[in-house]
Protein backbone atom coordinates (compact mmCIF):
# COMPACT_ATOMS: atom_id res chain seq x y z
CA UNK A 1 0.00 0.00 0.00
CA UNK A 2 1.18 3.25 -0.87
CA UNK A 3 0.26 6.71 0.83
CA UNK A 4 1.11 10.34 0.84
CA UNK A 5 0.64 12.55 4.11
CA UNK A 6 -0.13 16.28 4.33
CA UNK A 7 -0.15 18.28 6.81
CA UNK A 8 -1.05 22.02 8.14
CA UNK A 9 -1.16 24.22 10.70
CA UNK A 10 -3.05 28.05 10.57
CA UNK A 11 -3.02 30.94 13.11
CA UNK A 12 -6.87 31.91 13.64
CA UNK A 13 -5.95 35.52 13.33
CA UNK A 14 -4.86 35.06 9.97
CA UNK A 15 -8.31 33.81 8.87
CA UNK A 16 -9.79 36.33 11.65
CA UNK A 17 -8.09 38.91 8.94
CA UNK A 18 -9.13 37.99 6.03
CA UNK A 19 -12.81 36.99 7.14
CA UNK A 20 -13.11 40.60 8.33
CA UNK A 21 -11.60 41.77 4.99
CA UNK A 22 -13.28 40.20 2.71
CA UNK A 23 -16.31 38.45 4.30
CA UNK A 24 -18.85 36.56 2.25
CA UNK A 25 -16.30 36.55 -0.97
CA UNK A 26 -14.02 34.77 1.52
CA UNK A 27 -16.42 32.40 1.82
CA UNK A 28 -17.47 31.58 -1.42
CA UNK A 29 -14.44 31.09 -2.81
CA UNK A 30 -12.98 28.71 -0.36
CA UNK A 31 -16.20 26.91 0.96
CA UNK A 32 -18.73 25.18 0.42
CA UNK A 33 -22.23 26.02 1.04
CA UNK A 34 -22.87 23.11 3.71
CA UNK A 35 -19.39 24.13 5.61
CA UNK A 36 -19.56 27.90 5.86
CA UNK A 37 -23.38 27.08 7.06
CA UNK A 38 -21.97 24.91 9.62
CA UNK A 39 -18.83 26.86 10.49
CA UNK A 40 -20.98 30.19 11.21
CA UNK A 41 -23.66 28.14 13.07
CA UNK A 42 -20.69 28.09 16.14
CA UNK A 43 -20.38 30.81 18.43
CA UNK A 44 -16.76 31.69 17.23
CA UNK A 45 -16.83 30.16 13.51
CA UNK A 46 -13.03 31.26 13.27
CA UNK A 47 -11.24 28.18 14.60
CA UNK A 48 -13.56 25.52 12.52
CA UNK A 49 -12.82 27.76 9.29
CA UNK A 50 -9.32 27.50 9.66
CA UNK A 51 -9.58 23.76 10.84
CA UNK A 52 -11.43 23.51 7.53
CA UNK A 53 -8.94 25.75 5.77
CA UNK A 54 -5.55 23.97 7.09
CA UNK A 55 -7.68 20.47 5.74
CA UNK A 56 -7.45 21.93 2.49
CA UNK A 57 -4.38 23.27 2.48
CA UNK A 58 -3.03 19.32 4.42
CA UNK A 59 -4.78 17.75 1.26
CA UNK A 60 -2.88 20.25 -1.37
CA UNK A 61 0.60 19.17 0.08
CA UNK A 62 -0.04 15.50 0.30
CA UNK A 63 -1.67 15.07 -3.18
CA UNK A 64 1.57 16.36 -4.88
CA UNK A 65 0.81 19.32 -7.11
CA UNK A 66 3.08 19.54 -10.03
CA UNK A 67 4.94 23.18 -10.07
CA UNK A 68 1.86 25.47 -11.76
CA UNK A 69 -1.13 23.61 -10.97
CA UNK A 70 -3.14 24.52 -8.28
CA UNK A 71 -7.02 23.52 -7.13
CA UNK A 72 -9.69 25.08 -6.12
CA UNK A 73 -9.98 24.93 -2.67
CA UNK A 74 -13.63 24.54 -2.60
CA UNK A 75 -13.39 21.17 -4.09
CA UNK A 76 -11.88 19.96 -1.39
CA UNK A 77 -14.81 19.14 1.41
CA UNK A 78 -14.42 18.67 4.66
CA UNK A 79 -17.77 17.21 6.13
CA UNK A 80 -19.28 15.71 9.33
CA UNK A 81 -20.84 18.41 12.13
CA UNK A 82 -20.05 16.13 15.16
CA UNK A 83 -16.91 15.87 17.13
CA UNK A 84 -15.12 13.10 16.06
CA UNK A 85 -14.55 11.51 12.56
CA UNK A 86 -14.62 13.96 9.48
CA UNK A 87 -14.55 12.81 5.84
CA UNK A 88 -13.37 14.54 2.72
CA UNK A 89 -15.26 14.92 -0.19
CA UNK A 90 -13.35 16.19 -3.46
CA UNK A 91 -14.81 17.55 -6.63
CA UNK A 92 -14.18 18.85 -9.91
CA UNK A 93 -10.30 18.38 -10.47
CA UNK A 94 -9.42 17.36 -6.89
CA UNK A 95 -11.49 14.48 -7.44
CA UNK A 96 -9.79 14.55 -10.60
CA UNK A 97 -6.51 14.16 -9.74
CA UNK A 98 -7.21 12.30 -6.74
CA UNK A 99 -8.57 9.19 -8.87
CA UNK A 100 -5.59 10.07 -11.50
CA UNK A 101 -2.81 9.23 -9.24
CA UNK A 102 -4.32 5.90 -8.11
CA UNK A 103 -6.02 6.45 -4.43
CA UNK A 104 -8.81 5.68 -3.36
CA UNK A 105 -9.25 6.27 0.46
CA UNK A 106 -8.60 9.51 2.51
CA UNK A 107 -8.23 9.65 6.21
CA UNK A 108 -8.46 13.10 7.71
CA UNK A 109 -8.08 14.55 11.56
CA UNK A 110 -8.27 18.14 12.31
CA UNK A 111 -8.13 20.04 15.71
CA UNK A 112 -7.74 23.74 17.10
CA UNK A 113 -8.11 25.95 19.77
CA UNK A 114 -8.64 29.48 20.44
CA UNK A 115 -5.00 30.00 18.61
CA UNK A 116 -4.59 27.93 16.58
CA UNK A 117 -6.13 24.84 13.69
CA UNK A 118 -4.23 21.94 12.11
CA UNK A 119 -5.14 19.02 9.98
CA UNK A 120 -3.59 16.24 8.51
CA UNK A 121 -4.62 14.47 5.42
CA UNK A 122 -3.48 10.61 4.72
CA UNK A 123 -3.72 9.99 0.96
CA UNK A 124 -3.86 5.69 0.61
CA UNK A 125 -3.65 4.05 -2.78
CA UNK A 126 -3.57 0.05 -2.85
Amino acid sequence: MNLSVGNDIVENSRIKETFDRFGEKFLEKVFSKEEAEYCLSKKNPIPHLSARFACKEAFIKAIELENGKALEMKDIELSGNFFGKKNLALHGKARDLFLQKGYNQISVSISHTEEYATAVVILYCK
